[in-house]
């Protein structure tokens, strides 16, 4: 599996257009991207920028990505000028999309120990902390939840 993230540019009047489109692609660009690989698509939002992400799962990328945009189907799906092919002056104004360098990774394996007499699974603790349980030998914090919260995070 690769992780691709791109940000991409969409000028204000077009730009809701645009994430409706690509919130709720069509039956047959959804099967073309599917079939060609991409899966776990996310788009985010920051200031007039989308920042995207997807998982490819196929062997051969570029050649799918060339597929994917030969589909009649996909003509205007995609913002097809590159940030480095947009003179700085017309960025602004211009749609345009760049791959995000990756600068790198952490927690891509579990830092917990392998050690069975622990009793609980990672959910099983997560469930426990957030619910305010406490068991017995368990180092006591203040840990509050706040239920109402959208992220669902921990407060410490």
């Amino acid at each position: 599996m690769r992780r691709v993230e791109e940000i991409i540019h969409v000028v204000p009047e077009e730009r809701e257009e645009y994430i409706r489109k690509h919130l709720n692609p069509s039956e047959r660009i959804a099967q073309i991207l599917w079939i060609h690989g991409i899966r776990n698509q996310f788009y985010y939002s920051l200031n007039d920028l989308i920042l995207m992400s997807f998982e490819y799962v196929g062997r051969e990328f570029y050649k799918d990505m060339a597929a994917i945009v030969a589909y009649p189907e996909m003509k205007g799906f995609f913002v097809e000028k590159r940030r480095k092919d947009v003179p700085a002056d017309e960025q602004m104004s211009t749609n345009w999309w760049a791959p995000l360098k990756r600068l790198g990774s952490a927690l891509t394996e579990s830092p917990m120990p392998d050690d069975e007499d622990e009793g609980l699974t990672l959910e099983e603790q997560y469930r426990s902390m957030i619910s305010g349980e406490m068991m017995e030998g368990m180092p006591v914090n203040d840990i509050s939840y706040d239920e109402d919260d959208w992220s669902e995070s921990i407060h410490i």
